[in-house]
């Protein structure tokens, strides 16, 4: 089934950007936290600069979702890519000049926000557009099987680079795979779509918006999904981007290299889960799944706290992607199965909106405890997954089949 999906000129294009771009992505991620650390030694500053992206990528995601269903996904994805690479670009320049000023971080990361807030919910909703319903689960198996392999490379590579080339090498190959990410997403056709390109006033797109959220509330199971998913990026975003590079730092000799293997054990567990999820055919209840996951992800994250060597850190975060790249893809099939065509974007949006909502406050707090103690940082969030795992346990539209 893989295969044929993959002969098909569409589905590879798609396959090809989405992926060269979330290996950009990841390799953005490492290295821009990796460069602030490096310059400041700060952990505030660090989640500064990522506050700065996670803010306007929570607040327009909605807004992304919406006109991705009024205007070609593919090509709204393509116009965010080039924003990117020239954003990334940009960062390379001001290396490669010897010129770090936080202010021009912090300036660029929050168009780069702007940026994904567009760029998520339009490569997600592109899917459902050129395949059969019934084949969804096998394509976002492929789909999310290529961002495994990015959550591995990307980071990996990131780290290798930095640490043998230096940064401004880094910052310029990570413009160049986003400048490829988005000239095959320019190469997709998108057939059949729903709408016509149309100018929304804002009272028309504030009513989408409002309409997609209506739809999602008033479907239980969704709408505590969604609230899972939030939960579980507010607990894990922060310590696994900011506090392992903490952990790195004060534990594991202050490598780079470690530092991106550390960030790419993460997308080895979860290509591992993403392979299982390919086996299933239908999935009728993604809530129990969430559920347990949430109780893996609170241990596994409370469990970092207490490491004191690299193969134990290793092995828990491997652990965490494994539970997430499994229930990552039947989740995103799930919702595609259960949203009409002229939903989907904005129900993509919400689930980037979720995904994404409380990055900011993940990152915030995060640098603030990490300052104070990184073992309390990391047990603050574990504890929070696990009482989120209990209190949604007992919520019978969420465990039980929808």
């Amino acid at each position: 089934m893989g295969r044929s999906l993959l002969h098909d000129a569409n589905f590879r294009l798609l396959w090809l950007g989405q992926t060269l771009i979330l290996c950009a992505a990841q390799f953005w991620l490492v290295a821009l936290t990796w460069m602030v650390l490096q310059k400041t030694g700060s952990g505030v500053a660090i989640g500064t600069v990522l506050l700065a992206a996670a803010v306007p990528r929570a607040l327009l995601t909605l807004v992304g979702g919406a006109i991705s269903d009024r205007l070609p996904p593919g090509r709204i994805a393509t116009v965010a890519a080039a924003i990117n690479t020239l954003l990334v670009g940009s960062v390379a320049i001001l290396l490669w000049c010897k010129i770090f000023q936080l202010s021009y971080l912090i300036i660029i990361a929050g168009v780069f926000g702007i940026a994904d807030a567009f760029l998520y919910p339009a490569t997600l909703s592109v899917l459902p557009q050129l395949i059969d319903k019934s084949l969804l689960i096998k394509a976002n198996a492929l789909m999310q099987g290529g961002e495994q392999i990015t959550n591995v490379i990307g980071p990996a590579a990131a780290g290798i680079v930095i640490g043998t080339l230096g940064l401004p090498i880094a910052f310029t190959l990570n413009t160049i795979l986003f400048a490829l990410g988005g000239f095959f997403l320019s190469l997709l056709h998108q057939p059949g779509q729903q709408q016509a390109a149309t100018v929304l006033s804002v009272q028309q797109l504030w009513s989408e918006i409002v309409e997609g959220v209506h739809y999602a509330w008033n479907h239980a199971a969704i709408r505590l999904s969604l609230v899972l998913v939030a939960m579980l990026n507010l607990a894990t975003l922060g310590p696994l981007v900011v506090g392992v590079a903490k952990l790195v730092e004060l534990r594991f000799g202050g490598s780079a290299t470690t530092y991106g293997y550390l960030q790419a054990a993460f997308g080895v567990g979860a290509f591992v889960g993403v392979l299982a999820s390919s086996q299933i055919k239908s999935v009728k209840n993604p809530g129990l799944s969430l559920v347990l996951l949430t109780y893996g992800l609170g241990m596994g994250t409370a469990g970092l706290g207490f490491v004191q060597q690299q193969w134990m850190a290793y092995s828990l975060i491997v652990l965490m992607g494994l539970g997430g790249g499994f229930v990552g893809v039947i989740a995103i099939a799930w919702l595609q199965e259960q949203t009409g065509s002229a939903m989907q974007g904005r129900m993509m949006g919400l689930l980037t909106f979720t995904s994404v909502a409380l990055d900011p406050f993940s990152q915030a707090i995060s640098g603030f405890l990490m300052d104070i103690n990184l073992t309390l940082m990391f047990v603050v969030a574990g504890t929070t997954m696990l009482l989120t795992a209990v209190i949604t346990s007992f919520n019978h539209s969420l465990t039980t089949k929808a």
